[in-house]
């Protein structure tokens, strides 16, 4: 529930990351604990995540105007929800200040797949369909082999 950070421990478990991933595990371990810190309510949290999932900033999306009204709205309500806790702090410029730092974990995180890809075009072929579909427009699951 909100609030609740035991979930979030460190990256240097006895769980080593693939090698090559410490920088992009660091960083989500961050944001996690930073995200942590500010103890967003269930509702909070579900908000920010859909501003953050309808970024009218993605070059392959056709429809862009329409996306950024959507998360507008979804800022407005997550603004109201905010307020509706009473919260006196600026609740909202800290969770949004955090956007920079989720678009370097995602870049990140791209060069890393397409790293992988490349290394193992057989796995990234047979990723789950709904990770597909979500990186499928930055990266191409194509079989090098057919170029």
């Amino acid at each position: 529930a909100a609030g609740q950070c035991g979930a979030v421990t460190s990256p240097s478990s006895p769980l080593s990351p693939p090698s090559g991933c410490d920088d992009l595990i660091s960083a989500v371990f961050e944001l996690g604990r930073t995200l942590c810190r500010l103890q967003l309510s269930d509702e909070e949290l579900a908000l920010f995540t859909a501003a953050v999932l309808l970024s009218p900033d993605r070059p392959w999306l056709t429809e862009s105007k329409k996306v950024q009204k959507l998360q507008d709205k979804i800022y407005v309500a997550l603004q109201h929800e905010i307020q509706k806790k009473h919260s006196t702090e600026d609740k909202l410029s800290k969770m949004v200040s955090k956007l920079p730092l989720m678009k370097t974990i995602c870049n990140l995180h791209l060069d890393k797949l397409e790293f992988f890809r490349l290394l193992h075009p057989e796995t990234a072929m047979n990723f789950p369909p709904l990770y597909k579909e979500v990186f499928n427009s930055e990266l191409q699951y194509s079989d090098p082999r057919e170029s």
